[in-house]
């Protein structure tokens, strides 16, 4: 009980209370440093949990929802350096790099940025890598978050490749017959 000795520590010199270890106010320090404990213990919880750096379970998921969504697969370690990242983003940090690094705080792998600042138009391939339906849709909506309002961002996530396509055994009238565009035919998962 660190609180009981500092008690008695600062009180004997006093002199005024009676401080043997079966009296009746030796009793009465216990219960009330048990008390003072307990609400350090929290207190220290608290302070790490409120700091990205020390953050382990309830603050890392605090700081995950006001950033995007918790991401429990990851170790503490990776959520921590990817909320780090994410606060990282400020107004200058729209630049390719910079969008890149945006990109790496969602903790994506690589894409291919290409800009065109005369339609305001960011393109970002992220064929190189595999994503899920709901994983893709998670991305857009990050990504829409993050980057400024007035750029059209263009989410390519090709996986659709000439092999796949030849491997179905359509022709091209029943391709053509499903009326897809070409941004369609590029997310068309198959």
């Amino acid at each position: 009980m660190k609180s009981f000795e500092s008690m008695v520590k600062k009180l004997s010199p006093l002199g005024i209370y009676g401080l043997d270890e079966n009296g009746l106010n030796c009793g009465e320090l216990k219960a009330l440093a048990a008390g003072v404990d307990a609400a350090d213990d929290e207190l220290d919880i608290i302070i790490r949990e409120g700091f990205v750096a020390t953050a382990e379970d309830e603050g890392l998921r605090a700081w995950e929802e006001l950033y995007g969504s918790p991401r429990d697969e990851l170790s503490a370690e990776q959520r921590r350096e990817l909320i780090i990242k994410r606060l990282g983003v400020n107004r200058s940090s729209f630049t390719p790099t910079a969008v890149g690094e945006i990109i790496a705080s969602l903790g994506m792998g690589e894409c291919t940025i290409t800009e065109n600042p005369t339609l305001f138009l960011v393109k970002l391939d992220f064929s190189e890598h595999s994503y899920t339906a709901a994983q893709k849709r998670w991305i857009r909506e990050q990504l829409e978050q993050l980057l400024p309002c007035h750029l059209e961002i263009s989410v390519i996530f090709g996986n659709l490749s000439w092999d796949k396509i030849d491997g179905l055994g359509l022709s091209f009238n029943s391709m053509d017959s499903k009326n897809l565009s070409w941004d369609e035919i590029d997310s068309l998962e198959i």
